[in-house]
């Protein structure tokens, strides 16, 4: 018995040991407040979280390494910071992000006092970054993408659906040894799907096959990403031409071009989704998530649903577990 319970405790201290481990660093108390912790996983990734507000003005520069991709999520107060070798600037705000190829050279930024400053940010090695884009598409897509992605930099809207992710790779501490590993991979694989999809789809997935000007698809995009960030509170197509500056014809032909479906039934969808994973988190009962998602009456969602998922939202989630199971 005694030896048992050594084991199993060599074990345990064993799991914890070979977990993805965090460190952090806390804001002194005499500059600011806040934390900055960074996790590192398999293949030299690393996760970093940035939670800032200083006292004062703070200005800071460093070295941006050569051998990473660096992905930035500005989640609050905006920033811009220089490339003094290149002499130019990069400017993220709240809810945008940018992705590029560390150069080697100094960067520089100013942190202004009294703002709140949150980035989550991934550094993504470029040998490993080349290696998937080999893994999982053919030549001359892979090129296309390392053209774009390694030559210069893309600016792409936080939606929800990356906050998300991003939200749960924290959760990663729920699993011990590596199991821990395997969840972030499985996270920074799912979001990267969801990135590339967004940073690609006007210069290369959508040029080959949509014809239309430049303008007219960063318009069809920025109305996806409206709809997206207000789901409750979609604007009508009417409203979303008004707001990205292009008519109501041009607007919903492309959108169906870009996204497989009207503007209409991809807001369904999107509800339809978010209502799906409300219920199986399991907190809330269908009235809730109707005024959630955006539906007026419980009824008319439970309608929606069950055509969508062939099963009524009060059943789901049991309906999901029962699968599971067999």
């Amino acid at each position: 018995m005694t030896h048992g319970s050594h084991y199993l405790g060599k074990l345990y201290n064993d799991l914890i040991a070979n977990s993805p481990q965090t460190i952090s660093m806390d804001i002194p108390s005499d500059m600011g407040k806040g934390r900055i912790a960074q996790t590192q996983i398999k293949h030299g990734i690393i996760f970093s979280d940035w939670q800032m507000c200083y006292q004062s003005d703070m200005n800071v520069q460093g070295t941006v390494s050569k051998d990473y991709m660096q992905i930035i999520f500005c989640l609050n107060d905006g920033i811009s910071w220089g490339i003094m070798d290149e002499k130019r600037s990069i400017t993220i705000q709240k809810n945008e992000s940018c992705i590029y190829a560390g150069h080697g050279g100094t960067e520089y930024a100013c942190y202004k006092k009294d703002s709140n400053f949150s980035f989550k940010s991934i550094k993504i090695p470029i040998a490993y970054f080349s290696q998937l884009l080999t893994d999982y598409f053919d030549g001359q897509e892979a090129t296309a993408y390392e053209k774009k992605l390694l030559d210069g930099i893309s600016k792409v809207p936080v939606t929800p659906i990356m906050e998300q992710i991003l939200a749960e790779t924290s959760q990663f501490t729920q699993y011990r040894g590596g199991l821990g590993y395997l969840y972030l991979d499985g996270k920074l694989l799912e979001l990267l799907s969801i990135y590339l999809g967004e940073v690609l789809e006007l210069d290369i997935l959508m040029g080959k096959n949509v014809s239309m000007s430049r303008t007219e698809r960063t318009a069809i995009m920025e109305a996806k990403r409206i709809i997206d960030s207000q789901l409750a509170f979609a604007p009508s197509c009417e409203e979303l031409s008004h707001l990205v500056h292009l008519s109501t014809t041009k607007l919903t032909r492309g959108f169906s071009s870009f996204y497989g479906m009207p503007i209409h039934q991809y807001i369904i969808e999107q509800r339809l989704t978010q209502a799906a994973q409300l219920l199986l988190e399991g907190d809330r009962n269908v009235s809730e998530i109707a005024a959630i998602v955006g539906y007026g009456k419980p009824s008319n969602l439970a309608a929606a649903f069950k055509k969508r998922y062939g099963v009524a939202p009060k059943n789901y989630r049991e309906s999901r577990f029962d699968t599971h199971k067999k």
